[in-house]
């Protein structure tokens, strides 16, 4: 019990350091304040969902990319070498990662009932139990995840594989688009229900058993967290072969020495089932939308009384047009922060290839993927959701600039993987609320959100009032704003390349 307070204490403190802790808190203040913000008569459906899908899930990634950093420092060897039982270990990181994601649920359920004060006290329980349910699940599947593969490509090819049925089967249950008692196999079904049994007056509460199931799943979590094969210290592990062959290919040559490397990182990247898959993302995304969205937006009518339909341009905005370039742009900061990790840059600073050649070739592949990406995914999207008319150019160019901006974001600010997905969260968030926050606002209250990069790109998508300005003004106007905000964290990114 002694080692298991102890490693709780410290996976506190690791993850202050990190910045997680900070990231938590400010995610809890922005969902608070959305919640607050929304009709109370809704508030309390939107809370339910947004519970499950992020708060519950919240340490999941952190969990599993903080296992690979300490990989790859090779702090794992000393804890293979410690008391610490691996399922000691991997209690203690569930532990702190569910405290955050408690703390984070705590005011966002106060905000939901806020209309409701006396169904406080007798809903927090269900509520959050399912928040802490949900929690130790997903984060232990990703846990036993990372533990398993050998690297962070690898890792977050089969992330997909495992986190996708603990989320969509219970949604489906929820929704009440498929309920049946055999769901509950899905242990994170019961967490779900118990969240929306909660929040939700006359929503039924899960059935005993399938919470004592929930929960012996959730006591085995910590056990199936076991080591996989590690590279012992002073071998290269498969993954880090390949920006090293590439940091290799910048030698002697007539051709420009960042072209070469340009050439053999996106040759390792053509054997990289990872990235073929990031290729293809934006049309999966696109023809999943044109799918799902007439099916949903019935769905949430019957349910809730809402029709999406006419708030499709919103939709598009999130989750699609500044979607594809977050996916871009956290792939091209990651590997940026990977190769930090790995001593890749040292070569490189040895090499004909320069810092700001690096940096700029990074940003330019961000945006040229996700300007490749929004060309294919919009007009698959379909006619309900945007697509079927003329290419909107100008929110498509101003939002392929969001990905060099994050790769430059994260390059100034993450100085390894681990604060490379702190960067990606709190910029998904904005993401997220900039194309809501611009549509829900009238003109000319929607442009205080222009002070965020975002936002132009979705002002310029038809749909959006933006006044008097036109998409081409908007593209101007937003083009010179993302500079103007680049060109420090550009600054500041080649400095900690060079220094780090």
């Amino acid at each position: 019990m002694n080692r298991l307070l102890a490693a709780t204490a410290l996976e506190v403190r690791l993850q202050a350091r990190y910045g997680i802790v900070a990231v938590a808190a400010a995610l809890g203040a922005v969902w608070t304040l959305a919640l607050v913000a929304l009709p109370a008569d809704s508030a309390d459906e939107v809370a339910a969902h947004l519970l499950f899908l992020d708060t519950a899930g919240f340490g999941a990634l952190f969990g599993a990319f903080l296992l690979l950093f300490e990989r790859v420092e090779g702090s794992r060897w000393v804890l293979e070498a410690s008391p610490l039982r691996p399922a000691e270990g991997a209690a203690a990181r569930l532990t702190a990662l569910t405290a955050l994601a408690l703390l984070i649920a705590l005011p966002m359920a106060v905000a939901a009932l806020r209309d409701r004060p006396g169904d406080l006290v007798p809903a927090l329980p269900p509520v959050l139990g399912g928040v802490a349910l949900t929690s130790v699940l997903l984060t232990a599947a990703c846990l036993a995840a990372g533990a398993r593969s050998p690297d962070l490509p690898r890792f977050l090819l089969v992330l997909p594989l495992v986190a996708a049925p603990l989320i969509v089967v219970p949604l489906v249950h929820v929704t009440g688009v498929f309920a049946h008692p055999l769901l509950y196999a899905v242990p994170t079904t019961a967490g779900a229900e118990l969240i929306r049994s909660g929040l939700i007056g006359g929503a039924d509460a899960p059935p005993a058993a399938a919470v004592v199931y929930a929960l012996g799943w959730a006591v085995l979590g910590p056990f199936l967290v076991r080591p996989g094969a590690e590279a012992p210290p002073g071998r290269v592990r498969p993954g880090r072969a390949r920006p090293r062959s590439a940091a290799r290919a910048v030698g002697r040559g007539r051709t420009p020495a960042i072209v070469r490397f340009a050439r053999a990182d996106l040759f390792g990247t053509g054997r990289d089932p990872l990235l073929l898959l990031m290729l293809c993302a934006p049309a999966l995304l696109a023809l999943a939308l044109r799918l799902l969205f007439a099916p949903v937006s019935g769905v949430v009518l019957d349910a809730f009384g809402f029709d999406l339909r006419p708030h499709a341009p919103a939709l598009v905005a999130a989750l699609v047009l500044l979607h594809v370039p977050m996916m871009f742009g956290l792939v091209q900061g990651l590997r940026a922060a990977e190769e930090l990790d790995g001593g890749v840059l040292l070569v490189l600073r040895a090499s004909p290839v320069s810092v700001p050649a690096y940096l700029a070739y990074r940003m330019t592949l961000a945006a040229l993927a996700s300007l490749a990406g929004l060309a294919v995914a919009l007009p698959l999207s379909g006619p309900s959701l945007g697509g079927g008319g003329p290419l909107p150019v100008a929110a498509v160019l101003l939002a392929s600039l969001q990905a060099p901006l994050l790769v430059a974001l994260t390059a100034a600010f993450a100085k390894n993987t681990v604060e490379a997905l702190v960067v990606a969260k709190a910029v998904g968030a904005v993401l997220v609320l900039c194309p809501v926050l611009a549509w829900a606002a009238p003109f000319p209250w929607n442009l205080a959100t222009a002070v965020l990069p975002p936002a132009w790109a979705a002002l310029a998508l038809p749909g959006y009032d933006a006044g008097p300005l036109n998409p081409w003004w908007c593209l101007l106007a937003g083009a010179a704003w993302t500079a103007a905000v680049g060109w420090p964290l550009v600054r500041r990114a080649r400095s900690r390349l060079e220094n780090g």
